[in-house]
Formats: structure tokens, C-alpha cells, sequence
């Protein structure tokens, strides 16, 4: 009889175990084209293979890029001097950042090292993008 509550017991924690293990998947990234601008979206659509699909990638790149420049000024002027030099150091630590990831991803997408896929710069917009809504949630705190 102490076996079989010892074997109930036993199934009873590995259930409830699983059970808490199920609830801490990952949650779904948020959905692409929320913070792309439309006109990235009708280029891609529009271009006929890779190659032409290349300039709107450059473009959409640079044009995020300014967007982070910009929302880091603004933040940048809202700081005190204390925390303009920690934004500063986060923002280096970034930028060592996304030159790492990048040579990852080339490192996993052009291993031969030719010219890079353009996965490795819709990767970077993603990156980008990211980085300008941490820093509008600053601004806006």
C-alpha cells in the first residue's frame, strides 16, 4: 500500500512538473511590419528576385538607422548628466553588439564568404528596430 502512494506520488509531482515546465515556453515575437514602413513592404513585393530586393533592404536599413539616431538625441537631451554617460556606454555596448551579430550572421548565411546574404540585413533592420523601441520606452518613462 506505501508503494502504491509512494508510485501516486511520485506520478502526481512529475505531472504538476511538466505542468509548470509547459507554461515557460517562449512567446511569439512580435509581429513583423509593425515598426517597417509600408513602402519597405511594396518594395520587397514589387522586386523580382533577391537582387532586386537588395535596395529596398539598403534603404529600409538606413532610413531605421536614422530613426535610432534620432529617438537616441531626443533621449539623449532628456537625461541627466549621469545618465547621458550610462546611455552613452549602453548605446557602445549596442553598437559591439550588433557588429557581433553581424559577423554571425554572415558567419552562418555566407560561410563561404562571398557577398553577404540579405538575410544578414533584414536581420540587422530587425536588430534596429528593436533597439528604437527600448529607447522610445525610455523617452516615454
Amino acid at each position: 500500500m506505501n508503494l502504491l502512494r509512494l508510485g501516486l506520488l511520485a506520478l502526481t509531482l512529475g505531472a504538476a512538473s511538466c505542468a509548470s515546465v509547459a507554461t515557460e515556453t517562449l512567446q511569439t515575437p512580435p509581429q513583423i511590419g509593425k515598426l517597417e514602413r509600408p513602402s519597405y513592404f511594396q518594395c520587397l513585393h514589387d522586386a523580382h528576385g533577391r537582387l532586386e530586393q537588395a535596395p529596398c533592404i539598403a534603404n529600409e536599413a538606413k532610413w531605421q538607422r536614422e530613426q535610432l539616431d534620432l529617438a537616441y538625441k531626443a533621449l539623449h537631451a532628456k537625461l541627466d548628466a549621469k545618465q547621458r554617460a550610462e546611455l552613452e556606454k549602453a548605446q557602445a555596448a549596442w553598437e559591439a553588439f550588433m557588429e557581433a551579430e553581424n559577423r554571425f550572421a554572415v558567419s552562418f548565411y555566407d560561410p563561404q564568404g562571398g557577398s553577404s546574404d540579405l538575410t544578414v540585413d533584414t536581420n540587422e533592420i530587425r536588430w534596429i528596430i528593436q533597439r528604437r523601441q527600448q529607447l522610445h520606452q525610455h523617452y516615454a518613462f
